[in-house]
């Protein structure tokens, strides 16, 4: 066993030391070599430099001038009604309707659209003024005595009133007396709290208030309802507008009555701006602006997305560029008078589509157009305008 861990160290030992006089004889021979062809060596690395450095570097450029270029926000949004509107019950009852309470139900305005049964609020308002009726007649030959220049106006009064109509119109008093003796009769408090069950009363009878259609209906003829209820949600017939999201860094741009083109596959239709938001939306970031479309657009409907394009003022000291040239966000590559390659950082004003309107840039300027591969700082190009 002792000897062949001997054998082993052996043989390392000699492995060794002719691994290292082979790389001792090379590392010899190599700087031998190098010191007697020096200048044959540096010849190629001149001539292989040389070769690199005539490859022409073709570039496609353009010349470009600032100039006040038109621009164009695109973005999408949905139809809307201009009203839009939840209509509640007012009054306790049962409800009562002439027309199918369902969703997509047309109406016209002034239509009845439901009504809550009212013949509880009926009697108590006869009985009401029947009372008063009362009062009245029972004040009459007071008034007589007392005042019998105002008797004709308060008799008058007296026979205009009809349990199944609307009270006429209060006398007007002639003197301070009249006034407190017909205070102290009670004939104002009562005859305003007719006047009030009057106007309560016509909040069982619900009529459309414009041209329209059902888009939600809440709850049905034959049930009761409360105070508060919602019953449905209508909305106007063709008077529609979108609602438009922009960049706020775009609504300086926007005024009201600019046009604004939309389209849905292949049609097309137009509006204008007619309201700009001031509130920023928490999700998106974006400002809101709305555009009323022509009343003609007999084909759009309440909940369609649309594409938008909304033509603004334009950008005044821009160029156009292609996308491509961008590089690093705001950087472009330019081309001086000796054919050197300058990069340089621009204003970008708006990105549309391929195109980018940017400031910051010389009239003439040579602009490469298309990425440059390998493009180094003052690297010498053949530009191809």
């Amino acid at each position: 066993m002792k000897t062949r861990q001997v054998l082993i160290i052996i043989s390392s030992i000699i492995l060794l030391s002719l691994i290292s006089f082979i790389g001792k004889i090379s590392y010899e021979s190599g700087v031998s070599y190098g010191e007697k062809n020096a200048e044959e060596i540096r010849l190629k690395r001149i001539k292989t430099d040389f070769k690199d450095s005539i490859i022409p570097k073709y570039v496609n450029t353009k010349t470009i001038f600032n100039d006040t270029i038109p621009f164009t926000i695109n973005g999408s949004g949905r139809v809307i009604s201009s009203s839009n509107i939840n209509i509640s019950s007012e009054v306790q009852g049962k409800l009562i309707s002439n027309i199918n309470l369902k969703k997509g139900t047309e109406f016209t305005k002034g239509q009845i659209l439901f009504k809550v049964k009212d013949d509880d609020a009926q009697l108590l308002l006869i009985a009401k003024k029947s009372n008063f009726l009362n009062l009245v007649s029972n004040s009459l030959a007071d008034i007589k005595i007392d005042f019998s220049a105002e008797f004709l106006k308060w008799d008058t009064f007296f026979n205009s009133i009809k349990v199944n109509s609307p009270l006429p119109v209060f006398p007007s008093f002639s003197s301070t007396k009249e006034k407190n003796f017909i205070i102290s009769r009670s004939f104002l408090s009562e005859y305003y709290s007719i006047k009030s069950d009057e106007e309560r009363l016509k909040k069982y009878l619900i009529t459309a208030p414009f041209n329209g259609s059902i888009i939600e209906a809440f709850t049905d003829e034959g049930a009761v309802v409360n105070p508060g209820s919602p019953i449905v949600n209508i909305i106007r017939k063709g008077d529609l507008e979108i609602e438009i999201p922009i960049n706020p860094d775009y609504i300086s741009k926007v005024k009201k009555g600019y046009e604004v083109i939309l389209t849905q596959d292949n049609n097309q239709y137009s509006g204008s701006i007619t309201r700009i938001g001031d509130f920023v939306n928490a999700n998106t970031q974006n400002l809101s602006v709305f555009a009323k479309l022509v009343s003609n657009n007999n084909n759009l409907l309440n909940g369609m997305y649309l594409e938008a394009s909304i033509k603004c003022d334009g950008f005044e000291n821009v160029v156009k560029i292609p996308r491509k040239a961008v590089f690093g966000n705001n950087m472009i590559f330019t081309v001086n008078e000796d054919s050197l390659l300058i990069p340089k950082k621009i204003n970008v004003k708006s990105m549309q589509n391929n195109l980018v309107l940017a400031s910051g840039i010389e009239n003439a300027t040579i602009l490469v157009i298309e990425p440059v591969i390998n493009a180094k700082d003052s690297m010498k190009v053949y530009p191809i305008n």
